[in-house]
């Protein structure tokens, strides 16, 4: 099959699967006590959430909705596509796994890019989970059978304090134009702090992550927590949490 049939395979069964996302799947890197309690709490709105929301809908409010089989079809034709927050479907093992990327670059009918966007605290730094969560889009893409060979991934990285309206000009800027930008760490502002983070997809790069955390979702063992007493301190579910170090 190809990957629109093997897209649309995984779609259609997708109501019986073991699903899982790559930000829980990401998460669990941060903190897996985290997931498994908003697994069963839910997750707590904060205001860092809130602004992430808040920019997410700023870059996509120019977007068109398209139906997934035009989608598909202009893939196909080798059109470049730009699409924001499409769900996509992939397979890892005996999971599915179901995100939406904020935006997927396709050209000659393949994927060259994934975009996504951090409001952080700490933009300076690129941390295991935020990386491991995008490494899981490209995942998806290469488990589709589409080819990732010259696939690669940028993550903008700012302060919460960053203007909406700057952001997303920013991300305009990024998604043209990233094959003008090295590999590597790249300083865009000093005030408010923002970096692109620009690598080649490796299919090959998280995949002792990946076992490792789907051996939660398998319930093969208990979640574990986080042995770094600042993050319980900010985290919303610390009063919830038996592990918690605050």
């Amino acid at each position: 099959m190809n990957a629109r049939e093997n897209f649309e395979s995984l779609l259609s069964g997708l109501s019986n699967a073991e699903t899982v996302a790559p930000s829980s799947i990401g998460g669990q890197f941060y903190c897996e006590k985290k997931v498994d309690l908003e697994r069963e709490h839910g997750e707590v709105e904060t205001l860092e959430k809130q602004r992430g929301t808040e920019t997410h809908e700023k870059a996509a409010e120019d977007a068109v909705e398209v139906e997934m089989d035009e989608v598909w079809d202009a893939i196909e034709r080798g059109e470049r596509q730009i699409l924001l927050e499409t769900m996509f479907v992939g397979e890892a093992a005996d999971f599915t796994i179901v995100g939406k990327p904020d935006s997927i670059v396709f050209d000659d009918g393949e994927p060259q890019l994934i975009f996504d966007r951090k409001t952080t605290s700490i933009p300076g730094n690129l941390f295991k989970n935020q990386r491991i969560q995008v490494w899981l889009y490209g995942y998806m893409l290469d488990s589709l059978e589409f080819d990732t060979d010259n696939l690669q991934i940028a993550i903008l990285s700012h302060e919460q304090s960053l203007d909406p309206e700057v952001g997303k000009q920013l991300q305009d800027v990024i998604i043209q134009s990233y094959s003008g930008y090295s590999t590597g760490k790249t300083e865009l502002s000093k005030e408010p702090e923002a970096y692109i983070y620009l690598f080649d997809y490796d299919p090959t790069d998280h995949l002792e992550d990946l076992d490792w955390a789907l051996e939660y979702w398998r319930g093969d063992r208990e979640a574990v927590p986080t042995k770094k007493a600042a993050k319980c301190r900010s985290c919303p579910l610390s009063t919830k949490c038996p592990d918690s170090l605050a």
